[in-house]
């Protein structure tokens, strides 16, 4: 009987896992992206540099539509750009449209 009680309460608590805030969520976002962005430049900084200043999201199914504001720094030249992406619920894929 303790058995099932303990599996019972260890089942309930992996269920009701808490949903992360929403300041929680951005920086996830701009975490995720950022590391997207410098894998496509093989992870070198010193050719370029990518600051993601600002998200914009909407929750779906599969995962968070974006559209982020990027400061990219390479020798010289600033700027600061728009791009859209879809990266997954867990954070772990990212998909750039624009």
């Amino acid at each position: 009987m303790k058995k099932i009680l303990a599996c019972l309460l260890l089942v309930s608590l992996l269920a009701c896992q808490k949903r992360p805030k929403p300041a929680e969520i951005e920086e996830r976002l701009k975490k995720a992206f950022s590391g997207f962005l410098y894998e496509s430049v093989n992870n070198d900084s010193s050719r370029v540099k990518f600051r993601v200043v600002e998200v914009v999201y909407f929750e779906e199914q599969e995962g968070y539509e974006c559209e982020f504001k990027v400061n990219m720094a390479q020798a010289g030249k600033d700027t600061l750009g728009v791009m859209k992406a879809t990266v997954a619920k867990d954070f772990s894929k990212v998909s750039r449209k624009l």
